[in-house]
């Protein structure tokens, strides 16, 4: 097999290759990096790089590569710059650069140049989505409190009112009386709406401002008194395991994550309903942060309901106004956290709740 010539192989990359030798000078340049550099050989080759690029104010961050390679001897040194050609058309360039080395003595510099100018201009437009995104979600929630506020000034006042009346009028009506069907009817439906009310004053309420290091072991283990109180008021039989390492901490409001995890676990213990159960927090550190997981072996969630289930008023419950994994995903979404509801394989519901380190 004849030997391909070596400057047939660096034509045909789709890389610009630069080579400079140990004074800056181009000694070698292949059709890529011509084209990207908007430069033919003979304004290209023989030339130093100061000559050529220096002078250009508008080119500082690319002359810079080099300058900083030199100076900082780095290896595979990468940088992503701006470049604006003698046709004034600007590029966005991915600059690669190493050095050529002869021993122990560096005899010049390598350069590799990548045009992501479509690249960058793609970022540019999903950074813009992503922002655009955040404002609308931004105002999304301004909205929200808005609404709560409204319904807690222009509801809770006269529902409170009707449900006052109503029980006044009650203890004056015997019991036999079929009109007093009517008005517990009536002081039901107050009372519900007073909860709702009430639950979108608590909502405007969540925010995450009283942050402290805290040992997740012992916020964890603290909440078993009240988990088993629950259980014997509910008659269930539950078994509350917790595997936390001591030394793990996270930054947060301990009470707002503690009032998440009473409703995360609250779920769970009303979820359970023949037989004993169990209920298992696991917490541990992984790459993205700090996971914590909750387990139970109630009835589970069905799958069609589980994009909804943090969506407000959204219940499968008789008696519940379904606002109680709104705030959940509040309260973890104000400490910048994200939150995630799995059906069991065999038995149960999993919420996985992650957190920054």
């Amino acid at each position: 097999m004849n030997k391909i010539p070596s400057d047939n192989i660096l034509q045909s990359i789709r890389s610009g290759l630069v080579v400079l030798d140990h004074h800056g000078v181009v000694i070698y340049a292949n059709n890529p990096a011509m084209k990207i550099l908007g430069l033919d050989d003979e304004l290209l080759i023989g030339k130093s790089w100061g000559e050529l690029f220096f002078h250009m104010g508008e080119d500082s961050d690319f002359s810079q590569v080099i300058v900083d390679v030199i100076a900082k001897e780095r290896l595979n040194a990468h940088q992503e710059v701006s470049y604006f050609s003698p046709a004034h058309q600007h590029r966005q360039l991915s600059v690669t650069t190493s050095f050529l080395r002869e021993k122990k003595t560096v005899t010049g510099i390598i350069v590799q140049l990548d045009d992501i100018t479509e690249l960058s201009e793609l970022r540019c437009r999903e950074r813009l989505v992503n922002e655009e995104r955040q404002r609308l979600s931004l105002e999304m929630v301004d909205s929200m409190k808005k609404l709560s506020l409204s319904v807690a000034h222009v509801i809770l006042n006269p529902v409170a009112s009707i449900g006052g009346f109503v029980h006044l009028m009650m203890r004056r009506i015997d019991k036999e009386n079929p009109i007093r069907q009517y008005l517990e009817t009536i002081a039901e439906c107050a009372g519900r709406l007073e909860n709702v009310s009430k639950s979108f004053t608590e909502y405007t309420d969540i925010q995450a401002v009283n942050y402290e290091t805290i040992h997740l072991a012992a916020l964890i283990e603290g909440l078993r008194p009240k988990i088993e109180s629950i259980a014997n008021r509910l008659e269930k039989k539950i078994r509350y395991n917790v595997d936390v390492e001591d030394h793990i901490t996270a930054h947060i409001d301990p009470a707002l994550f503690t009032m998440a995890l009473d409703e995360i676990l609250m779920n769970s213990i009303e979820s359970i309903e023949d037989g004993p159960g169990e209920i298992d927090i696991i917490v541990y550190k992984a790459a993205c942060g700090i996971i914590v997981e909750i387990k139970d072996t109630g009835f589970g969630i069905d799958n069609r309901h589980i994009p909804y289930v943090f969506d407000p008023f959204f219940t499968t419950k008789t008696s519940n106004n379904g606002m109680g994994l709104f705030k959940v995903k509040k309260i973890i979404t104000e400490h910048l956290g994200s939150i995630t509801i799995e059906r069991r394989e065999v038995v149960g519901t999993k919420v996985i709740i992650r957190l920054q380190n």
